[in-house]
């Protein structure tokens, strides 16, 4: 019995890890277009790939469902296809011990999905909002963007025709407007935008100051090999991140805070807490769906790609449902059960159909009923 097991366990791994990491792939390229930007303006090539794989737990929560249930399916279909289904039914196995692998490799799916909606997913998420923030409060992310007028404040302007591979800045202009009696315009042939201790600071070489003196009409040039310009009075000081639900941990989620922003979006809070524990439970319920599209009724190849047909647009009908009702329970508490009730109930009808469980319906004109989940047409 336990050779069985591990030998079924291996035939749907196999579907279910390939299923899966074809669509966490496509997915993972289309989410990670949000950073090529940033990588063409200077983002090494090492940060991209670590920001990327923050996304991957994310869409995981998400393809390793739909991988689960495809690749059961395809893995029943096969082995009933091959006729070992067959087989080991004629060899006594009961319909519970056909689909008892499958359980077990979804209670597997179950756990690993608890620990990306709690530990993982979160972590990635919060890490990348705060990139994001450093970023765009930054005083180098503005400096360093090459080829276009960069603006440090409303009277600052900066411009860097090209950067190098090791950082070195060419063909440097920074135009100062504070004092609009006397603008400075600095330009160089290279430099460097450094952080020290005291600030950043933005050095020079092979360059000159233009200072425009409009009371006097006078133009006044001073040529340098070197010269470092403050410009720690451009950067922004950090401010405070509000973390969105889907970025907070367990603790966050049941203990939100009372700030103005979070009691405006408790709803929110208090959904993403539930979907987190709800979200697992559809790997059980889309095993049983899958299952049941291939035991259920008798071993007959008639009808076989209509059961397969209606197993298939149920497993992704419950996932349509479900991310409906986790949209709309943002708003009203009083669909929080129906969260809970959907995986459960979609479970329960498929498990009594692949254990040989069938619905019945009255005929018409005195025609015998007609069991739906039976083989025969």
């Amino acid at each position: 019995m336990n050779k069985i097991n591990r030998y079924m366990m291996r035939q749907f791994a196999v579907p279910t890890l390939f299923i899966t990491f074809a669509l966490t792939g496509v997915v993972w390229l289309s989410q990670s277009l949000q950073f090529v930007e940033k990588l063409i303006n200077g983002l090494p090539v090492g940060t991209f790939l670590y920001l990327t794989l923050l996304l991957l737990p994310g869409i995981l929560k998400y393809t390793l469902l739909l991988g689960l249930f495809f690749g059961t399916l395809f893995a029943f279909n096969k082995l009933y296809t091959d006729s070992e289904l067959v087989v080991m039914w004629s060899a006594g196995l009961s319909k519970w011990s056909l689909t008892r692998p499958a359980l077990y490799l979804a209670l597997i799916v179950t756990l690993g999905l608890y620990f990306l909606g709690f530990v993982l997913s979160p972590f990635g998420l919060r890490t990348i909002t705060e990139l994001r923030v450093e970023w765009r409060d930054s005083l180098a992310s503005v400096v360093l963007r090459e080829g276009v007028f960069n603006t440090l404040s409303r009277d600052v302007t900066v411009y860097i025709r090209e950067k190098t591979s090791n950082g070195e800045l060419l063909g440097i202009l920074v135009h100062d407007e504070r004092n609009p009696e006397k603008p400075m315009t600095y330009m160089a042939e290279k430099g460097a935008f450094i952080n020290t201790e005291a600030g950043p600071r933005f050095v020079m070489q092979k360059g000159n100051i233009q200072e425009v003196q409009k009371d006097q009409a006078k133009l006044s040039i001073l040529y340098f090999d070197d010269y470092t310009l403050d410009v720690s009075q451009f950067e922004k000081a950090p401010g405070l991140i509000w973390l969105k639900p889907e970025a907070r941990y367990l603790n966050e989620l049941l203990f939100p805070g009372d700030d103005a922003v979070t009691q405006r979006n408790l709803g929110k809070i208090r959904s993403e807490l539930h979907q987190r524990f709800v979200l697992p439970l559809y790997a059980l319920a889309l095993v049983y769906i899958a299952s049941a599209g291939v035991l259920s009724g008798e071993f007959t190849r008639r009808s076989k790609g209509r059961k397969l047909l209606i197993a298939g647009a149920s497993g992704i009908g419950l996932i349509i449902i479900a991310m409906a009702l986790f949209r709309v329970s943002d708003f009203n508490i009083f669909l929080i059960p129906l969260l809970y009730g959907v995986p459960l109930v979609a479970a329960g009808i498929a498990a009594w159909l692949a254990s040989g469980g069938t619905f019945r319906l009255r005929s018409r004109r005195g025609q015998p009923p007609l069991a739906l989940a039976e083989g025969d047409e």
